[in-house]
């Protein structure tokens, strides 16, 4: 009776994932979308189904989830104003000037660079403004030092998502602490050791390019610069 009666309050809240995934699947919204149409989908069938008398606390669930949300609402802001400055004055321009000077075209330098910028400038910017404000530089420093194009995107974005973590703006680590309810700073020391473990898996990509491309190397090499052998089966890869 217990196990029935447990898999008869699960059922409802175990179509969410169902929803979720084949819409996303199918096309019919993102997963910005997908987040709404769950919030939705708890609202008008979970609730009124499993917890009626909960209807009477949506206020101040609502007042209280407005608390939380406007913290690292604050935070984007003041990231976008810093990367529109950025933008404004030309700060990748200058960045591009100065890796090139440092490393010239030498592909361990540059990656070395770039991967120092991404890191810096990941603490301040969400990762999409970053991509879409320094991405013609890393273009141009990628085939400065012929390095493929897939390991040193790779690479940044593990970059970018490192610096999620990080002080002063480390937005996912800001919203984990106050989900949890503990101060950030003591988010930040137990977060030393996933710290660690980020340098090694960037160290690894770095040094270790086929650990980035084995998969792509084997599932899809068109995607980093393999072309089919005329003259035999397979590919010849760079």
């Amino acid at each position: 009776p217990q196990l029935t009666g447990a898999v008869k309050d699960a059922a409802l809240p175990m179509v969410i994932p169902l929803i979720l995934v084949g819409g996303m699947m199918t096309g019919w919204f993102t997963p910005t979308e997908a987040g709404v149409i769950a919030v939705a989908y708890i609202l008008v069938v979970v609730i009124p189904s499993l917890n009626p008398a909960h209807l009477k606390r949506l206020p101040g669930d609502f007042a209280h989830a407005g608390l939380i949300y406007s913290l690292p609402l604050i935070t984007i802001g003041a990231a976008s104003a810093f990367g529109w400055m950025l933008a404004y004055l030309r700060g990748p321009i200058v960045v591009s000037g100065w890796i090139s000077d440092f490393a010239g075209n030498d592909p361990a330098k540059i990656m070395f660079a770039l991967v120092l910028l991404f890191t810096i400038v990941g603490d301040f910017i969400e990762p999409v403004p970053c991509i879409v404000i320094f991405m013609p530089i890393v273009v141009v420093l990628t085939e400065a030092g012929n390095i493929n194009s897939v390991h040193m995107g790779v690479v940044l974005i593990v970059t970018l998502a490192f610096g999620l973590i990080t002080p002063p703006y480390g937005l996912a680590l800001l919203m984990a602490s106050k989900f949890v309810g503990v101060r950030f700073s003591r988010a930040l020391a137990a977060s030393l050791s996933i710290y660690v473990v980020f340098f090694i898996t960037i160290a690894i990509c770095i040094f270790v390019p086929e650990t980035v491309l084995f998969l792509p190397r084997h599932v899809f090499p068109e995607s980093i610069g393999c072309f089919k052998n005329p003259s035999a089966a397979g590919y010849i890869c760079p």
